[in-house]
């Protein structure tokens, strides 16, 4: 079988990770997007319709506050140069009305970090972000030490590898380490800005991530951990495949055994394991390659999306064999007290800790996404920010919430992206603080401009 390419897997992704944002395009002025950000408050809408409009007149000036109150109306541009701030602030004025601003003083919404699974790697992702800011690169840095000198792998290399496919992203000890350290400096970055979470979510792989950035884990524990899983399951464990199919449980039930009867005695032993709920439209299953690619052909008969490519049986009973060997690592580990909210996809219960054994169910137990995501939001979470280089799982959480509530559209759920493949590291950065921003959580401007100076 042809593994899909980059391209043809990003088509798949994004086709259930639409931007939600419409950040414009820009041009690149000195290596850089020529692209600028306007925060401003005010006590009152109408004190604010004024600033917007003062803002388009005279010389353009952030400012934390305009009076010695706590402002309760706050707005946030994305634009180029004065003519293109004149026709969005212009835009802004016709469109909203005082009924349509939300107050940002009080409670902040809850918010959730999610971060994200392997197979979002891209070349050069967050190179960009490196030669912007001196935090990322310093925390990325960390991470590039510890995995040359203890794995001997040189995530510094990807990064600065500006060809269109490179060879290390076929191998998982490359990419998974090059991912971490991204994940890592990202979330750095976010808590230097003065974007904390109250829960960290993480799917699959993105659980060790996640448990590094909740304090569970050291940085040096999470990369132990997921260089010995990857090294055991690529000596031990024979690569199959994995099916992501559009579709639930049941329908996955219903196309398993169809394949069994039109595949005759060939397929009667037909065994594909859950490996991961997504979402009620999206499950990711594993098996042999044989089972996989007569299951995504009867898919495709029935008009179901199904993408198979190479794959190691993660979240399966097929890594049996090295689990005794993988318990010696995580018994190696210390855990300790979460310093935030830790939401499990194993049990998709909160976690205070963790123990030895977690790492073992979480690499035999299918990754259930559904239930964690329906765990954060019985705690109250309506914001997701993802820590990643492309957003995938954002999509994910508006199906569940689609399938849950189907009138959480006119509730306050928002959607914010780190990164995102072929939009410069910059613009997506600053559409994002200026969208937290706006909704009411503080940024810390000074911070902001020691990256991209205003």
């Amino acid at each position: 079988m042809t593994a899909p390419t980059r391209d043809e897997l990003f088509a798949f992704i994004d086709e259930s990770a639409q931007r939600d944002a419409n950040t414009p395009g820009y041009d690149i002025v000195n290596g850089q997007p020529d692209a600028k950000l306007l925060h401003l408050s005010a006590p009152t809408f109408v004190s604010l319709s004024n600033k917007v409009k003062n803002s388009i007149d005279s010389e353009v000036q952030n400012e934390e506050t305009c009076s010695k109150l706590d402002p309760q109306f706050r707005q946030a541009f994305l634009y180029q140069n004065l003519s293109d701030l004149a026709l969005t602030t212009q835009k802004w004025l016709k469109t909203y009305q005082q009924s349509k601003v939300a107050p940002t003083t009080g409670k902040k919404s809850k918010l959730c970090f999610i971060i994200t699974c392997q197979g979002t790697h891209y070349p050069s992702m967050g190179q960009k972000l490196y030669s912007y800011s001196p935090l990322f690169r310093q925390h990325f840095d960390t991470c590039a030490k510890i995995v040359k000198t203890q794995y001997d792998v040189d995530i510094k290399q990807f990064l600065e590898d500006l060809s269109e496919s490179p060879d290390w992203m076929n191998f998982p000890r490359n990419f998974l380490p090059y991912l971490l350290a991204v994940q890592y400096g990202l979330f750095k970055q976010w808590e230097a800005w003065g974007i904390v979470p109250d829960y960290v979510l993480g799917l699959s792989f993105g659980e060790y991530g996640a448990a590094a950035m909740a304090g569970i884990l050291t940085l040096e524990e999470a990369f132990k951990l997921i260089m010995t899983r990857v090294e055991l399951m690529t000596k031990f464990i024979k690569e199959e495949a994995m099916c992501v199919g559009m579709m639930n449980k049941d329908q996955m039930e219903k196309i398993i055994q169809e394949s069994k009867i039109d595949g005759g005695d060939e397929m009667k032993d037909m065994n594909l394991e859950v490996a991961a709920f997504n979402s009620p439209v999206q499950t990711c299953m594993v098996g042999e390659l044989k089972y996989a690619t007569k299951f995504a052909e009867t898919c495709k008969k029935n008009g179901i999306k199904c993408l198979v490519n190479p794959y190691h049986p993660y979240h399966s009973s097929m890594t049996e064999p090295i689990l005794p060997e993988f318990l010696k690592t995580t018994s190696s580990v210390k855990y300790e007290k979460a310093k935030c909210k830790f939401i499990s996809t194993v049990d998709c219960k909160l976690k205070e800790t963790l123990d030895p054994t977690y790492f073992i169910d979480h690499l035999k137990q299918s990754a259930d996404f559904i239930g964690g995501i329906e765990t954060t939001l019985g705690e109250g979470v309506t914001h997701f920010l993802e820590i990643g280089p492309h957003p995938i799982q954002l999509q994910m959480i508006k199906d569940i919430l689609t399938n849950n509530d189907p009138a959480w559209q006119e509730k306050d759920y928002m959607f914010y992206a780190s990164l995102r493949r072929k939009l410069d590291d910059k613009l997506c950065l600053l559409d994002t603080l200026g969208r937290l921003y706006t909704n009411g959580y503080d940024v810390d401007w000074k911070e902001v401009e020691k990256v991209f100076p205003a």
